[in-house]
């Protein structure tokens, strides 16, 4: 039957004939698809561009190996040496190396201008080994290098004007000399390498070039590289050898997590579910609204012969048309959409994220072939299925009374008593899964983990199909109530009576078409409570924006380092000028809570307090301000500030350590960091008695992990100590220098960053600019997100309006009567505008609801781990946005319910004769 032309034909006659409503249907059921669309552009695009970046700087680098000693003269050769063997016998790969940071000048032979590039990285390691590190360059590196020869990258080419065989000056610590480029290739891996952004391009020399410009005496290495030729390994993992100890950077593990941040695809993969769960009511809604308006004319066909599963096919074809129109315009319109949501969510951005992360990661648009049909075969299969559901409905009927017409009562029939048992079965798991999630919200929050965050999506949304359907229910049993109250307006008694008895009459239309706006509601007070939530968390101007009250630090991995960065504070005019303080701090763990987690410790010095007034959670009562506790720490051994977990929650402590308070005396022990059995004891390497001076405040410094739970002793105690100390595996920095400036003024905090750049120093870094900048881009996506899903609320508007259209013809005959018998036409306006109203009002209601319940669960779960003091638990629900939206669409409902209201007044009874049954 399918094969007919016939029924093609009579398919598209009918859609035609009906095209407003064949317009909307497609329109409505394209939103669903076109939100796929764009969530697989998004993924794609951030997952290819960000593959393509990693390939580009990393290549086969998956770790950094520095020596377990910070400050160390390296890797022996011997170290190094034995390290390449024994990755010979495993699909580990191992490439030492040698580097230095150089500027390169080239000058054109035409007109005598000079290119200059500074902050390079000078790369020199063996060819050989650089081979089978490498294989994909295995030509370039078997080629072999002279030592006055280079390899470089296209990008640095193009930045020089130069080309091989062209000469470029390389200056390393003052010795200039010159080289001939070899080579020309594209960045990738070792061509590319920055040492995660610490330097602006690459070059590469020979070893013994490297060695002799740097003055590096001995065979030893900075640093070791290491990749593995098994794609699949761990990243997070490397192998240790026993008798060597060394650290690992997870540089292509951190690569990834950059990327990894940057995708959006959760939280529009979650709009576009529940768009998608919209479209799928909306259309089997409007489905079985064609199947009943085509009852009649399938009686008849069905009278003179037709079977059932004729009636189904005639049916099947139409709703086939209707979801293929609708799936292919959803899936054009989101792709091409897709395009335009990665540059406003990335491209404009860049800067601000560059500035954040101290790392570009471009994103650029991508979509393939194979991602377009599977978006568009997956809209499809959908809709397919709900339309094959639907046909089968429409096929099922009786004959005589499909020829007759609906009965009065709107054609319902009491339910089979096996329906009336899955009624009650499916009412009572929905009471059930409500109840678990009122439990969740307001008695027993739970934690969010992988384990039960299935069942709290669950319950909660099984909750407001649950409390929607209580509401319309206790909704039509308000009737009196409701008329006494809308005559207060002047809206008649009838219309009242009216406008709830037919909603009553076909529960299962009024039901969907609420549901649209309460899944949409629901989703958009959680958008944006979240959305308000990381923006109060974060709020850059409740959280102390300093590190131990220096508004901006650089960070070093050497003396070398370390002594470049004071050079260029102290040389550079502007940075002289403005920089009021400064404080070098080299910050080690110490291991004081038995199997708990190790704490920074830190001294209290002259440099750290000079012109520095920052405030403490809690002080001692024996002082009378902060600068005395402080000042305490300073002249007294026996004094000690604690990080503030010891007297209050925190996410990793539940409960306080040991309910200390400022003034009391505590004995700390300090235990040796090493690998322990559960069976072994953890016995102090030494106990030393404080006096609690007070209990430091949060700051900035709580998102750098070398200062995790800061521990501010006399100095004299942190240098006894010292020994004890260790730093974990992911801690690769020596020390920080910390500078005092008006970090508040972004324009000079900018400029600062800029001085330190052009002299080569990238590890200069503002908190206050960097969170200003991230809070800025989450609030506008977060608003983003918002705007996402009020788009999605289409569906629920096209929904009511289709039912109200419906509504209309299904009840002419009724209005024509009412208007014969001297019903006034005001009385059936109110009649169809509160139907709409009502139903629009309770699904945005219950979306409200159930939505404010799953924020304030979000919130009980979460909130120990918020940035920040107390102040962050201080959480307001931003009605400010919400009434606005709510306001929005209920408009946007009212004006949609004028439309069918107004064509219901123009009927009449001898027009009722006339109508067909479109």
């Amino acid at each position: 039957m399918l094969t007919s032309s016939l029924v093609w034909r009579m398919a598209l006659s009918h859609l035609r004939k009906q095209w407003k409503q064949t317009l909307i249907t497609i329109m409505a059921g394209a939103i669903g698809a076109m939100l796929i669309a764009i969530s697989a552009v998004n993924y794609e695009s951030v997952e290819r561009s960000g593959a393509a970046w990693i390939e580009k700087h990393l290549g086969p680098i998956n770790w950094k190996l520095t020596p377990e000693k910070l400050n160390s003269d390296g890797f022996s050769a011997e170290e190094a040496a034995f390290l390449v063997d024994f990755s010979r016998k495993s699909d580990y790969t191992i490439l030492p190396y040698v580097k230095a940071e150089a500027a390169v000048f080239a000058e054109a032979a035409n007109t005598g201008e000079q290119s200059i590039l500074k902050n390079m990285l000078f790369m020199g390691f063996s060819m050989e080994e650089a081979a089978r590190f490498d294989p994909a360059y295995e030509n370039l590196w078997t080629n072999g290098l002279a030592d006055d020869e280079l390899i470089i990258n296209r990008d640095i080419a193009k930045l020089l004007h130069v080309d091989v065989g062209d000469a470029l000056k390389v200056t390393v610590s003052g010795k200039d000399e010159l080289f001939r480029i070899r080579a020309v290739v594209e960045q990738r891996g070792l061509t590319g390498y920055q040492e995660y952004g610490a330097f602006a391009g690459t070059i590469i020399g020979t070893e013994q070039a490297v060695r002799q410009m740097s003055g590096q005496a001995g065979d030893g290495y900075e640093a070791i590289l290491a990749g593995n030729s098994d794609p699949s390994v761990n990243l997070g993992g490397m192998f240790f050898v026993s008798g060597h100890t060394y650290n690992v950077e997870n540089l292509k593990s951190k690569y990834k997590n950059e990327v990894d941040d940057m995708n959006y695809s959760i939280i529009i993969g979650m709009i576009s579910i529940v768009a998608v769960i919209s479209s799928m009511l909306f259309m089997r809604q409007v489905l079985v609204m064609i199947g009943d308006s085509r009852r009649e004319m399938y009686g008849i066909l069905r009278a003179i012969g037709f079977s059932r599963d004729n009636i189904s096919a005639m049916f099947m074809v139409e709703a086939l048309l209707l979801s293929v129109a609708s799936a292919m315009l959803g899936t054009l319109i989101g792709l091409s959409g897709g395009y335009g949501l990665i540059h406003f969510f990335y491209s404009f951005y860049a800067a601000d994220l560059s500035q954040m992360a101290g790392l570009v990661v471009p994103i650029t648009a991508h979509v393939s072939i194979l991602t377009a049909v599977t978006v568009f075969a997956a809209t499809l299969l959908f809709l397919l299925i709900i339309s094959g559901l639907t046909a089968r409905k429409a096929s099922r009927f009786n004959i005589v009374e499909a020829l007759r017409g609906p009965s009065a009562d709107g054609g319902t029939l009491r339910a089979k008593g096996w329906k009336r048992t899955r009624n009650r079965w499916v009412i009572a798991a929905g009471l059930s899964a409500t109840c678990v999630h009122f439990i969740f919200a307001f008695i027993d929050p739970p934690e969010l983990t992988n384990d039960n965050m299935l069942t709290i999506v669950l319950t909660w949304i099984a909750s407001v199909f649950t409390v929607l359907f209580i509401v319309l229910n206790v909704v039509g049993k308000m009737t009196v109530p409701l008329q006494k109250l809308l005559r207060l307006i002047g809206v008649p008694p009838i219309s009242m009576l009216l406008a709830v008895k037919y909603p009553n009459q076909h529960k299962g239309r009024t039901y969907t078409a609420a549901l649209l706006f309460a899944l949409v509601m629901m989703l958009i007070t959680f958008l944006v409570g979240i959305t308000q939530l990381i923006q109060a968390s974060g709020n850059v101007d409740r959280i102390n924006q300093t590190v131990l009250g220096f508004g901006g630090y650089a960070v070093y991995q050497s003396e070398l380092e370390k002594d470049k960065i004071e050079a260029v504070a102290a040389a550079d005019p502007l940075i002289k000028e403005h920089i009021k303080g400064k404080v070098v701090v080299e910050p080690y763990m110490l291991s004081m809570q038995e199997n708990g987690i190790a704490q920074a410790i830190i001294p209290v010095t002259k440099e750290l307090l000079l012109n520095n007034n920052f405030a403490l959670n809690a002080r001692s009562p024996a002082f009378s301000s902060d600068a005395e506790a402080w000042q305490a720490v300073l002249n007294d051994p026996a004094y000690v500030i604690l990080p503030d977990y010891y007297k209050e929650k925190s996410s990793l402590f539940p409960k306080p350590l040991l309910n200390l308070k400022a003034g009391d005396k505590i004995t700390l022990p300090v235990y040796k960091s090493k690998l322990r059995s559960r069976e072994e004891a953890w016995v102090p390497a030494q106990k030393r008695d404080f006096i609690i001076a007070g209990f430091l405040n949060n700051d900035a410094a709580s998102g750098l992990i070398d200062f995790y739970g800061t521990t501010l002793m006399n100095k004299k105690v942190v240098d006894e100590l010292r020994p004890l100390g260790h730093k974990w595996p992911n801690q690769t920095d020596l020390g920080f220098v910390l500078f005092q400036f008006d970090y508040k003024d972004i324009k000079l905090a900018k400029e600062l960053e800029e001085r330190f750049a052009l002299e080569g120093v990238l590890a200069f870094h503002v908190p206050y600019v960097q969170n200003t900048a991230e809070q800025l881009i989450n609030k506008q996506i977060g608003y983003g997100f918002i705007g996402f899903t009020v788009i999605s609320a289409l569906i629920g508007l096209l929904g009511l309006a289709i039912i109200l259209f419906r509504a209309v013809r299904e009840r002419s005959k009724q209005i024509g009567m009412m208007r014969c018998i001297g019903v006034p036409g005001k009385s059936i306006f109110w009649m169809l505008f509160i139907e709409g109203f009502v139903i629009s009002l309770m699904g945005l209601l219950s979306g409200l609801a159930i939505g404010l319940s799953g924020v304030h669960m979000f919130v009980e779960s979460v909130k120990e781990d918020l940035k920040g003091d107390k102040s962050a638990l201080l959480y307001e629900y931003p009605f400010d946005i919400v009434f606005p939206i709510i306001a929005g669409l209920l408009l946007a409902s009212l004006l949609i319910n004028i439309t069918p209201a107004r064509a219901a007044l123009k009927l009449k009874a001898v027009d009722v004769l006339k109508m067909s049954s479109d």
